[in-house]
């Protein structure tokens, strides 16, 4: 009998972490890039771009067009959420009572050759859906 809580609380426990998962809308406001271009860094524009975050803390994921991101996140400083990528190269954080969303792609910067990825800063606003 002392066994029949424990297993109602394990087959509800899916269900309590589905109902933390918090779904945003984000629209870049401003962003940066540096490129390498000649053996060197080149500074350029970036095309504002939407993100969908989906904050479900190991089992969190951003889209960005057609392209579906993996991010473990947990919770940070004052309530704030800090999110990583698998590689560790991409990090957002992200303010949930303002919407304030930053996020940084730092891979290219230890790429070695003449092959070296985008370095990347962009700011977002987001809505909780």
């Amino acid at each position: 009998m002392k066994k029949l809580p424990a297993l109602i609380l394990l087959l509800l426990s899916p269900l309590v972490l589905a109902q933390e998962k918090q779904i945003w809308t984000c629209p870049q406001v401003a962003g940066t890039q540096l490129t390498w271009e000649n053996g060197a860094w080149r500074q350029v524009r970036i095309e504002p771009t939407r993100i969908l975050l989906r904050l479900g803390g190991k089992y969190s994921s951003y889209r960005m067009s057609e392209e579906e991101r993996l991010l473990d996140c947990s919770e940070a400083i004052s309530g704030k959420i800090s999110c990583l990528d698998p590689l560790g190269s991409t990090l957002i954080y992200i303010d949930p009572t303002s919407g304030k969303m930053g996020r940084s792609t730092l891979f290219g910067a230890v790429q070695a050759g003449d092959s070296k990825s985008a370095l990347a800063t962009e700011v977002y606003n987001c809505t909780k859906l």
